[in-house]
């Protein structure tokens, strides 16, 4: 096992122990063995359970500039990677008060996966007012401004 599998082994395991900052700090260091093309969608899949991993420490920045490093690769990423990745990104999105983006990255994981129950589910958590409330709540106001069918959010529809 060379170095970049070693340290995507520990990322793993530390993830599905719920450690996620030694798990982000296990992807970061594979990534840095990772220099050779043939480990290309090995590197766009580590680069998407380091964005699972910032999500869950709700650092949604970090978790936005992997998936979009991985939605820019899509023929190396595939089409479970990449999907993934738009959903990771949605709810980064979602972490940040970023509804119309949550949605539009939500719209094309299910373009990849029609069937994807889970993704499903989150899109039709849209069509409830109290949901959409919950995350424009979390918007800046440059986030809000940003959103054209959510600028007339209104603070006192605040939860």
């Amino acid at each position: 096992m060379n170095s970049f599998e070693r340290h995507r082994a520990a990322g793993n395991g530390a993830f599905d122990s719920g450690r996620f900052i030694e798990a982000s700090e296990e992807y970061t260091q594979a990534l840095q063995f990772s220099i050779e093309k043939s480990e290309a969608h090995d590197v766009c899949v580590v680069r998407a359970n380091r964005a699972a991993a910032f999500c869950k420490r709700q650092k949604w920045q970090e978790a936005m500039e992997d998936c979009s490093w991985v939605i820019a690769r899509p023929l190396e990423a595939g089409p479970v990677c990449l999907a993934k990745s738009l959903f990771r990104r949605a709810f980064a999105h979602e972490g940040i008060g970023d509804a119309e983006s949550a949605i539009r990255d939500l719209r094309a994981a299910e373009k990849l996966c029609p069937n994807d129950a889970f993704i499903k589910n989150h899109l039709r958590n849209y069509e409830s007012p109290y949901h959409l409330a919950v995350v424009l709540n979390r918007a800046s106001k440059e986030t809000l401004a940003r959103q054209k069918q959510f600028r007339r959010f209104k603070p006192e529809t605040r939860v």
